[in-house]
């Protein structure tokens, strides 16, 4: 299992408005880089849950695949999404308010186990944490984009 984290605090935004920006479940696809595609199987706001499709592209011999997988929340403080096959993945995001504004902390957990067998020995480690710390990067930078534009937006309305 490959772990990382990153964490990034959104200036003047609350832990509400950040998580209006990660919880949608049909904007989760703009957050990370490698997402071609998603499609939502199942919807249920009272559970707090989502049953999402995502592709991801891979890249060499992987192309893009198909991951099926679980959105749960926790609103404002945390979201998680679930992948078990075909390569358990989970990405949590954890918000706390902090002094005029909000902490986001970020981690993602691979296991290719599942999906190389035996070959996973042969894969490096660090180049693998590499890729995902400027996914978790990328994502980040998105939130905090998408969050001063909410907030400039509520703005407006409010003015």
């Amino acid at each position: 299992m490959i772990t990382v984290s990153r964490r990034s605090y959104i200036e003047a935004t609350s832990p509400e408005e950040v998580f209006a920006a990660l919880a949608d479940p049909t904007r989760i696809g703009t957050l990370m880089p490698r997402f071609q595609k998603v499609e939502l199987l199942n919807y249920n706001e009272e559970a707090r849950t989502a049953r999402m499709v995502t592709h991801m592209a891979m890249g060499g011999i992987f192309g893009t695949i198909r991951c099926e997988g679980d959105l749960t929340w926790v609103e404002p403080s945390e979201i998680v999404f679930k992948v078990e096959t075909p390569v358990p993945v989970e990405t949590r995001w954890v918000l706390t308010p902090e002094m005029d504004g909000t902490d986001l902390f970020a981690t993602m957990s691979l296991d290719l186990a599942p999906m190389l067998g035996p070959m996973v020995a042969f894969v490096p480690n660090q180049l693998v944490s590499d890729i995902l710390g400027g996914e978790l990067e990328s994502a980040l930078k998105t939130v905090r984009e998408n969050s001063s534009q909410q907030r400039l937006e509520s703005r407006a309305i409010a003015a």
